[in-house]
């Protein structure tokens, strides 16, 4: 299978399952890491856009000015947006996302006033969103 086609992905399974879920992966040309003595917590949402911006950049071989080029923006709003000093507006997000082969929610958390607006004009069509997972959803981001 080309690398191309792979995806790397954690997760959390119960000790005695783990031979088998590494057999399973074996057979269907996977790799496994066994990382069962190491302990991750979750990343702080609020740190999760930047990092996933310069992770998806450098996979992409990109530099900050030139991303910042190829989406019409200052060098320093990049800098700014992976050290989540800047929150990602939705308009530069879609364009991040084309070129990082993401999505736009990748980029961005929409604040508690953002979700109250959407949900304000929504109330009239019945499109009501308790969270931003569910907003991201429906808008298929």
């Amino acid at each position: 299978m080309p690398t191309g086609q792979r995806i790397h992905a954690y997760i959390t399974i119960p000790k005695d399952c783990l031979p088998l879920v590494m057999e399973l992966v074996n057979r269907l040309g996977g790799m496994m890491t066994d990382t069962s003595g190491q302990s991750s917590m979750p990343m702080p949402e609020t740190e999760r856009g930047g990092k996933m911006l310069q992770a998806l950049r450098l996979r992409a071989g990109m530099t900050q000015k030139a991303l910042a080029e190829a989406i019409g923006l200052p060098q320093s709003h990049i800098s700014e947006f992976e050290k989540n000093r800047r929150a990602v507006p939705y308009k530069h997000a879609q364009k991040l996302a084309v070129l990082l082969h993401s999505i736009p929610s990748h980029f961005m958390m929409p604040k508690a006033e953002t979700i109250a607006a959407m949900n304000e004009a929504g109330e009239k069509n019945g499109l009501i969103y308790d969270t931003a997972e569910d907003m991201y959803k429906d808008l298929g981001i």
